[in-house]
């Protein structure tokens, strides 16, 4: 008999352990979590090889509160190699509810022109605020992608000998979409 219950004892646990439930509690673990999952993407850009930004902070905006750091981080991207694809920025959970803007911290860039000179970015304001509405749901997770427009955003700008690479950054949602988690 003990054999038995050992056995059923043992299934029980494996089964549990097989649970496809991929959802995030908070830290009382009372309530599930939603997930945000930021990616980017970029066109194109005629004359550059490259083109080097740095963000090191990555914030959201939930109605009627304050802004929420998401990430920090420091993540280094070559705009360039993300024509065509979506490179994930990053992906936490955050609690339920609805939310208004994402902020980015674009902090440092730099550009490999076509004869492979090198241009530092320089950034009047290093905070791009992005309006967005989305949703964060219980259990599920929100796929949010910006598109980073370079050709928008970068401007070389002669000045006696010398060219000044300045940096605006132009950033747009391309697409926020909604898929459970578990």
């Amino acid at each position: 008999m003990k054999s038995v219950l050992f056995i059923l004892f043992a299934a029980v646990l494996f089964f549990a352990a097989c649970s496809n439930d991929t959802s995030v509690m908070d830290k009382n673990n009372n309530n599930q979590l939603g997930m945000l999952k930021l990616s980017l993407t970029d066109k194109p850009i005629t004359g550059m090889k490259q083109v080097w930004v740095t963000m090191t902070n990555i914030e959201v905006h939930k109605t009627g509160g304050n802004w929420i750091t998401f990430a920090a981080t420091t993540d280094s991207v070559d705009l360039l190699t993300l024509k065509n694809r979506e490179q994930v920025l990053q992906s936490h959970p955050l609690d339920p509810g609805s939310y208004t803007g994402i902020r980015l911290d674009v902090t440092d860039g730099h550009i490999i022109e076509s004869d492979d000179s090198r241009c530092d970015l320089k950034i009047p304001s290093s905070k791009i605020e992005i309006p967005v509405n989305f949703k964060i749901g219980q259990g599920q997770e929100t796929d949010m992608v910006l598109d980073f427009n370079a050709d928008k955003s970068v401007h070389v700008i002669q000045t006696g000998h010398n060219g000044q690479c300045i940096m605006r950054p132009v950033i747009l949602v391309k697409s926020v979409s909604q898929s459970n988690n578990g």
